[in-house]
């Protein structure tokens, strides 16, 4: 079947697109924060933009938007509450006598662009070559090569932005430019407020021809690849922005490996018979293991071209419960990995997998619930058949095996469930640090000590007794 326009495919919406777009904005609220707050410069990159919304719609709610949107919409966001914890007076004295909260400002701002014609946005100044540029924390680049979603895109951000910057008295600070670059259109918004100090690029080219932008000094890249298909997203492309400072988040459309494996192979850029044997040699060969076993393949290729440590995979089904395709995230550090699998983790309909269907909510009516649902009972079990009778294992240990080892996020409480069960199996807590004076409160793990935990074994009283000859 032919894939619908890209302009036709936002007019709807769909379950599995939604929890993509979720799992989306929950990272990249956690990934803003963390960047900002350690004071790097954000740059995000969208290398498949879109249109920005679905339909004619201006929704409340951040994640019903389209992936360019969601990013700018998290970056204004985290500014707007920065300025409202540090009570910016301008925002006050200008807007309003108390301070909204986001939800507030965003219901006002989505009634006032749907009551209001598109009119009331003026002809914005230029921001003209000859003025000083401000230093700005926050970098977006919206790559879209489809010339009606790219037009839709700018209409879309530049009313956005403006309607966003007037609430707040400051439109005038709404600066644009557009040109070409390497003979595509491109079209710039920057924000000149110190308080709001973010650009945004919209670039009408396709994702292949895109050159990554210099990064500055002392910053990290997030890019998100979101395709209709492979040939947008060759491997030498790809790898240009994985690194130390980059990490990327991937929808690898592997339903299609029993149809196009030789433009698979490509993509891959190595030779035909070795990609059909490295998916074979992973497991049966049926259409679904093929699926399974080609993303496990592209995330090895990509790990060993980039040297990325860390990946995670979410698979997505659909109406028939077959696999789409899998969202896979890339990157070499260990805070990125923990806060995808928190993100991943609050979207997935299965224990012990980041997984979800289209088929439960649409054909069995099971209702899709967004939020921590993790058995940390199952989490407990999983930490003790890893470390039964071992003794001494400092805390951080337990820590790596839940985040790197197993499809769960790590929680203190599986050390309490551990410690508490009966017969306990958790059987020894003590601090490394024997000048430390404070002493912990039973089942609990405060930060300051350097906790060693001894689990039970099946023979319990050998452990007593080697415990005792311990001085534990």
């Amino acid at each position: 079947m032919a894939a619908a326009p890209p302009e036709k495919f936002f007019e709807g919406d769909t379950p599995h697109g939604l929890v993509k777009r979720i799992i989306y904005k929950k990272y990249l609220q956690a990934y803003v924060a963390k960047t900002q707050r350690s004071g790097l410069k954000t740059i995000i990159i969208d290398g498949f933009a879109g249109a920005g919304r679905y339909g004619n719609t201006w929704p409340i709610d951040i994640e019903k938007y389209g992936s360019p949107m969601i990013a700018l919409l998290v970056a204004l966001q985290f500014l707007y509450y920065v300025c409202k914890r540090l009570s910016i007076p301008w925002l006050f004295n200008m807007y309003m006598s108390e301070s909204l909260e986001w939800d507030q400002l965003q219901g006002d701002m989505v009634r006032t662009i749907q009551e209001e014609s598109e009119a009331i946005i003026p002809f914005l100044p230029g921001y003209g070559c000859s003025k000083k540029k401000m230093s700005r924390k926050m970098y977006l680049y919206f790559i879209e090569k489809d010339g009606k979603c790219f037009t839709q895109l700018v209409k879309c951000v530049k009313t956005y932005l403006y309607i966003f910057l007037r609430q707040l008295g400051i439109y005038n600070h709404l600066k644009f430019e557009q040109g070409t670059n390497h003979g595509y259109e491109t079209v710039d918004f920057y924000i000149t407020h110190k308080d709001f100090p973010l650009e945004c690029h919209i670039s009408n080219c396709e994702f292949k021809d895109f050159e990554p932008p210099q990064m500055p000094e002392w910053s990290r890249r997030l890019t998100f690849l979101d395709p209709f298909g492979y040939s947008d997203t060759p491997m030498e492309q790809v790898r240009k922005y994985v690194d130390d400072h980059s990490e990327v988040f991937i929808n690898f459309m592997s339903h299609q490996v029993n149809d196009a494996i030789e433009k698979i192979a490509a993509l891959y850029g190595i030779p035909l018979r070795q990609f059909v044997l490295n998916i074979i040699r992973m497991g049966e060969n049926t259409p679904a293991t093929n699926a399974k076993n080609c993303s496990r393949s592209y995330i090895e290729h990509i790990k060993e071209y980039t040297g990325a440590e860390y990946a995670l995979m979410f698979e997505i089904r659909g109406r028939k419960n077959a696999v789409i395709y899998h969202l896979i995230h890339f990157t070499h550090h260990r805070k990125g990995l923990e806060a995808m699998k928190e993100s991943m983790n609050t979207c997935s309909q299965y224990e012990g997998t980041f997984k979800m269907s289209d088929y439960r909510i649409v054909c069995e009516g099971i209702a899709l619930t967004i939020g921590n649902q993790q058995d940390d009972a199952i989490v407990a079990e999983d930490v003790y058949r890893e470390f039964r009778g071992k003794q001494g294992v400092p805390i951080g240990d337990v820590e790596t095996f839940v985040w790197e080892h197993s499809p769960y996020v790590y929680r203190k409480k599986i050390l309490k469930i551990l410690e508490t069960s009966d017969p306990p199996r958790l059987i020894s807590v003590v601090n490394e640090d024997t000048e430390e004076e404070r002493v912990r409160r039973r089942n609990t793990y405060p930060d300051w000590g350097k906790w060693l935990l001894t689990f039970a074994d099946e023979d319990f009283e050998d452990v007593l007794s080697g415990l005792k000859a311990l001085k534990l």
